[in-house]
């Protein structure tokens, strides 16, 4: 759903950052703000250099430089993307989400899908207090510790039990008058088919792992057993109207900080993973929800980082999941890299037995995963004509599926070599059309994408017209950027220093004249800025804030450099008044300069004296402002 500039502003406008913020770190009042330590985990710090201004709405780290609104903090701390943070803050301030052409049956399966949530968050609930419940010598308690878990991290990840008996969630359903249609909708339970009537729990005498979206909500959940003569040793929820298992990774909405602070995403197959990974320090990881990533997941990734690595177990299933990996996530423009643990070992027996340091060591040596891959493929190999052509049309689809033509030159260069064969004939042999009996491909509709569900790449469109320009059109609910991208120095300066107070804007309005901005995405602003604060000094306030989610580069919109090292309590009125002036003096210089060069240029073909009287004036204003 494309969200209207007018619902995102009243959704951010009824958020108040200090409130997000400050459930992550501790803010105290000092000079024009608040202050304290930057919530962001790759900046550690020990004296408080995180601002708040509440009034503005927006944040700025004066160590890490990280800087924005509200959305862009959801973004960097949680991994939402836009519209998932425009939802999550109508949500939170109660705001209805807007009517769209939705039909009855549309209305009908957004209510169902709330209600779903509602049961899944009323189970997680359930299951982390059935093991606050149990005793220190209770056998869940005895495996928790076996395998090293602290509360610390069973509480993030709200990891629970399911009692033994057959009916316990049942029961609590029943004392909470929750129509048991809905938990079975869900797949908590399931109705009896043995002739009696009736309902029994799907997750019995399991360690619990909920399954959270993006935004936090429960939408599935893993149970592993307890009791080893159990099975399956992992029990998976089915798939629901609010579960897709190829759109969700596990453990990711605890992860994503780490994960874009990190600028590396560590991929790994079993919850248990994933959680003993968190607990060792290795907090940039996530979990799949089958033996290999998908292309959605893959999209869900690039919103974070770029950069991949697989942690693969070294049995036929790792290998496996490695082939199908590697096509998808070299078509959704990522990096992956990958490494199959010694021993065979999964990551989390490595972890136990090896410790942190050892897996980090593993997880820096990875190599780029195609060569992974194509080292298993090689085994035996000895550069038969036929070996060559079974292996080419291996690699066809994940070589001619990569969207970078540069890097897939740079691969087919090093394909080449390790085949031994000459570059021109690769190229020519991927381009030909031969036997594909033996190529891997993803099925067109397989559930872990594949070039039959990968959309056309179309190329960029540019336009500077009106200040936006788009490099592809832009993703469901995100508003069109205003690129600042190129703007002069001067006009950046006068711009970031005129919004950053009312003051500072009068200075601007007495000052400076919008005509002397030619750049169109500062010029934009400005005028935005006019308007707001023409109808509304209040909202000006806020205008900031309000444009960091249509800015391609947010942090111009922020004058820091013009703050003190500690903060808003160095704040000069004057000396800031005199920067601006400054700053409009140069803008008006560029601008007749620019008039200058026009007229010069009109003068070759048409030297009348009206011109030749302007390009003196013209030339006497340069040499005032100058000299003044």
């Amino acid at each position: 759903m494309r969200f209207s500039d007018d619902f995102i502003r009243r959704v951010i406008e009824a958020n108040n950052l200090v409130d997000i913020i400050s459930q992550y770190t501790q803010l105290k009042p000092t000079g024009g703000g608040l202050m304290g330590r930057c919530p962001f985990p790759d900046h550690q710090e020990k004296t408080p250099s995180f601002s708040v201004s509440e009034q503005k709405q927006v944040y700025n780290c004066f160590g890490c430089h990280k800087s924005g609104n509200i959305v862009s903090f959801l973004r960097d701390y949680h991994g939402y993307a836009f519209p998932e943070a425009i939802e999550w803050l109508a949500k939170r301030a109660s705001i209805p989400m807007p009517e769209s052409d939705r039909s009855k049956e549309d209305d009908a399966a957004a209510a169902k899908r709330k209600k779903i949530f509602e049961v899944n968050r009323l189970a997680t609930v359930f299951f982390v207090e059935q093991l606050a419940r149990t005793r220190s010598d209770h056998y869940v308690r005895q495996y928790l510790q076996k395998r090293g878990l602290s509360e610390e991290t069973i509480n993030a990840f709200s990891i629970g039990l399911a009692p033994r008996e057959w009916d316990s969630f049942v029961t609590e359903l029943n004392a909470k008058k929750i129509p048991l249609q809905i938990a079975e909708e869900a797949r908590l339970i399931v109705a009896r088919k043995d002739g009696r009537s009736g309902h029994f729990d799907m997750f019995r005498d399991r360690l619990m792992f909920p399954i959270l979206n993006t935004m936090g909500e429960a939408v599935a959940f893993g149970g592993r057993v307890l009791n080893p003569e159990d099975n399956p040793k992992y029990l998976n929820s089915p798939e629901t109207p609010v579960f897709e298992k190829k759109k969700v990774l596990y453990g990711l909405h605890q992860t994503a900080r780490y994960i874009r602070s990190e600028d590396q995403a560590v991929i790994v197959e079993g919850y248990m993973d994933a959680v003993s990974l968190y607990q060792a320090g290795i907090r940039n990881v996530a979990a799949v929800m089958s033996s290999s990533l998908t292309m959605e997941q893959s999209r869900i990734i690039k919103r974070m980082t770029r950069n991949v690595v697989m942690l693969l177990d070294g049995d036929q299933a790792g290998i496996d999941g490695a082939e199908r990996s590697l096509p998808l996530l070299l078509q959704g423009d990522l990096y992956p890299k990958g490494v199959f643990l010694p021993g065979n070992k999964d990551p989390d027996d490595f972890v136990r037995s090896e410790g942190a340091e050892a897996l980090q060591q593993v997880i820096a040596s990875a190599q780029d995963l195609l060569f992974v891959v194509m080292d298993r493929w090689l085994v035996g190999y000895r550069g038969e004509p036929a070996e060559k052509l079974k292996l080419v049309d291996k690699l066809k689809p994940i070589l001619n599926g990569i969207p970078d033509p540069r890097l897939r030159e740079l691969y087919m260069q090093e394909v080449a070599q390790r085949l031994g064969a000459q570059l021109p004939w690769l190229r020519q042999a991927l381009s030909t059309t031969g036997s594909s009996e033996n190529s891997f491909t993803a099925p067109a509709n397989s559930s872990r994408g594949g070039p039959g569900n990968q959309p056309q790449r179309g190329s960029s469109v540019s336009s500077s017209q009106g200040g936006v320009r788009r490099e592809a059109p832009p993703a469901a609910g995100e508003p069109s950027q205003i690129v600042l991208k190129g703007a002069p120095t001067a006009e950046l300066t006068a711009m970031a220093l005129a919004l950053k107070s009312r003051a500072n804007f009068e200075t601007f309005s007495s000052e400076g004249s919008l005509e002397w901005f030619h750049h169109v995405g500062v010029h934009k602003i400005l005028t935005e800025a006019i308007s707001v604060y023409g109808q509304d000094p209040e909202r000006f306030d806020r205008l900031a804030s309000l444009l960091v989610s249509s800015v391609d580069q947010p942090g111009l919109l922020f004058a820091r450099e013009f703050s003190g090292p500690k903060g808003p309590e160095e704040f000069d009125s004057e000396l800031e008044t005199k920067w601006l002036k400054d700053a409009l003096k140069r803008v008006r210089e560029g601008f007749l300069r620019s008039q200058l060069q026009k007229l010069r240029a009109e003068l070759a073909t048409d030297p009348s004296p009206e011109k030749l009287e302007r390009l003196a004036n013209l030339q006497k204003d340069i040499t005032r402002l100058t000299k003044g």
